[in-house]
């Protein structure tokens, strides 16, 4: 009963700012359901299931776990916005509402086939368990150069993968004229919409883009000390 008239402010606030701030739950979960998810966690968990009393310190180390953890859905979301932004352009829509709603619906279904693989393998589901239960001490005795060469090797090897996807983009752009040319060589303009023809270019372009997440999302993983 106290719990339910006295929740656990601080761990409220980190679970709901971990659920807005982290990619997959931003995308697919409401306000109103966050809130509740939130809510229901910090009444329904004891202190004793928690590694340690959360803290402000606790609260902000949720907050950067949070964006380090978005980082390789951020990659495969900007993929699905920037192909359907080219082909907007490429059908002289831009001005039309659609090109907002479009540009994210695309990125959402293109978040959502790395996310499916994420969560078949049980991984996804690991750092929020882990940041809730870790113990401060262990965040302590974290020195700064190791931090730092963390922080440091991550941003470096995503630069290397983040300039393939450069290339790339020069290239998608004559992808999507021959994509948008073969509709209308075989009459099929007419009927095919533009997300049509972006879910053709990114399930073509996935099957190389979706081994350079894994291979971030892996490297990550292993720099924060899971196998």
């Amino acid at each position: 009963m106290d719990s339910l008239l006295f929740p656990n402010w601080l761990l409220f606030a980190g679970l709901f700012l971990f659920l807005k701030i982290y990619n997959p739950t931003r995308l697919y979960l409401d306000n109103s359901t966050s809130l509740a998810i939130a809510i229901a966690l910090a009444i329904g968990l004891e202190l004793s299931d928690l590694g340690e009393v959360p803290t402000l310190i606790w609260v902000l180390s949720v907050i950067i776990f949070a964006m380090f953890s978005s980082v390789p859905y951020w990659l495969s979301g900007m993929v699905g916005s920037v192909i359907q932004q080219l082909l907007l352009l490429n059908e002289q829509s831009v001005q039309d509402k659609r090109f907002t709603d479009e540009s994210e619906a695309l990125s959402k279904i293109s978040s959502l086939v790395f996310l499916m693989y994420a969560v078949d393998s049980g991984v996804v589901f690991r750092p929020l368990l882990s940041v809730i239960l870790e113990n401060v001490d262990q965040v302590s005795n974290v020195g700064f150069d190791t931090l730092y060469f963390y922080i440091t090797d991550s941003l470096v090897m995503m630069a290397m993968v983040t300039g393939k996807y450069i290339i790339l983009m020069l290239c998608i752009t004559i992808c999507c004229g021959y994509v948008d040319l073969f509709f209308k060589k075989a009459s099929l303009s007419v009927s095919t919409t533009a997300d049509i023809k972006a879910i053709a270019v990114i399930i073509i372009l996935n099957l190389w883009f979706l081994q350079d997440q894994f291979y971030v999302f892996t490297q990550l993983m292993k720099k924060a000390g899971y196998e």
